[in-house]
């Protein structure tokens, strides 16, 4: 494996040595002098990028905070999964890939590799498959159409000791990961408002680090007092290893376009025991028309045709024989939607969290139905803005 990493490292470096050029940090401003174009990634951002991997057009959602960078992609279908592997220097890194279905069909399979280099609008680079075999380049720019928005990121961060003064006290951890609307116009005040309101703080507060602040007293004074609660109630029984609760949360976004702007609430919690758990929650927001979206903003199906699209697509997404019951992956043989539904132009997916369907060893379980299957079921003005006919 280390031979293999070092490799990846290897050929990753000398794909930037070669992308690297004098074109990729001048640009000609309007006297035909050369402008410095800054190749320098920022600490933090969200971007929004068009282009191609493999020649296939995609559309990628990418942000960064605190040197973790992660995002998602999509071009014929559900979601890839990016996250951060190596950053190489100020410009430079490469990203793991996943799909929803990697973890449950091989938790040992080597991921697909993107090794990208910041050029001032957009990435160069090249996909790699994991056992670098084949290789494709990759080519994107950042971009805002019409009816796309823009974001900027950032956190919050408090902790407290269960015992003050006591060097082996447990302690609690509570963390924030944050979008912000760019735009102050109407759409962005709006887009800003339901973000406050996914993390918990009421729209009206000016500040969110006021609303974080908030939150995180309360968490963290309730803490206090079942833990304290808990070691007077008898004997130490090693508290200071299982007591160290953490709550944190995330918003990413999954589909920014068309007036349509889809986030990705993710939370994760330990209070003790053997795991934590954790969970995403999908916020489809209409900043068009200004409204959070139900399903029957999207398709208008009975209950028995939806049930029928969504088990023919686990079973082909999970690879589930037609002989074999959904139950060899679900806890039971019947897969009904739920309100956690989420879009991309492809089509529409539902989410379903740990213990909610399956185990948690199985992780999250996301059935993508493709608009193709869900035509005759379109709401006709969800459609039109999709571009769907």
């Amino acid at each position: 494996m280390k031979n293999y990493f070092l490799l990846l490292l290897l050929s990753v470096s000398l794909l930037f040595a070669c992308n690297s050029s004098k074109n990729d940090n001048a640009a000609t401003d309007d006297s035909g002098k050369e402008a410095t174009v800054k190749t320098e990634l920022e600490k933090k951002f969200y971007k929004r990028l068009e282009g191609t991997i493999a020649g296939k057009p995609v559309v990628m959602n990418l942000q960064r905070l605190n040197d973790e960078i992660e995002g998602n992609y999509f071009y014929e279908g559900s979601w890839l999964n990016l996250s951060i592997d190596t950053l190489i220097g100020k410009d430079s890194v490469v990203l793991f890939e996943n799909s929803f279905y990697d973890y449950y069909f091989d938790k040992d399979a080597k991921q697909n590799h993107l090794g990208l280099k910041w050029t001032g609008n957009g990435f160069k680079g090249t996909w790699s498959d994991g056992s670098g075999s084949k290789t494709f380049p990759v080519l994107l720019a950042e971009k805002y159409p019409e009816g796309s928005y823009q974001f900027t990121t950032g956190s919050y961060a408090d902790s407290i000791k269960a015992f003050a003064g006591d060097e082996k006290s447990p302690h609690a951890t509570i963390g924030f990961e944050y979008l912000k609307a760019v735009n102050n116009d109407n759409a962005g005040k709006w887009l800003d408002d339901q973000l406050k309101l996914i993390s918990g703080i009421n729209k009206g507060t000016a500040d969110r680090a006021t609303g974080f602040k908030k939150i995180a007293s309360t968490y963290l004074d309730d803490y206090k007092k079942e833990i304290g609660a808990e070691k007077k109630s008898g004997p130490d029984r090693g508290y200071e290893l299982w007591m160290n609760y953490s709550s944190n949360s995330q918003q990413s976004i999954s589909y920014n376009q068309n007036g349509f702007v889809v986030i990705d609430f993710l939370t994760d919690a330990y209070t003790g025991g053997a795991h934590g758990n954790y969970g995403s929650t999908m916020f489809c927001l209409d900043v068009v028309n200004k409204k959070q979206m139900s399903l029957s903003d999207i398709v208008k199906i009975d209950s028995n045709s939806l049930h029928g699209l969504l088990e023919k697509n686990l079973r082909k997404q999970y690879n589930i024989k037609p002989q074999d019951q959904i139950s060899t992956v679900l806890f039971d043989n019947f897969l009904k939607p739920n309100n956690n539904f989420y879009f991309n132009k492809n089509g529409l997916a539902f989410m379903y969290n740990p213990y909610e369907v399956a185990s948690y060893a199985q992780g999250q379980i996301v059935v993508f139905i493709p608009f193709s299957e869900l035509k005759t079921y379109l709401i006709p003005d969800f459609a039109k803005r999709l571009g769907i006919s």
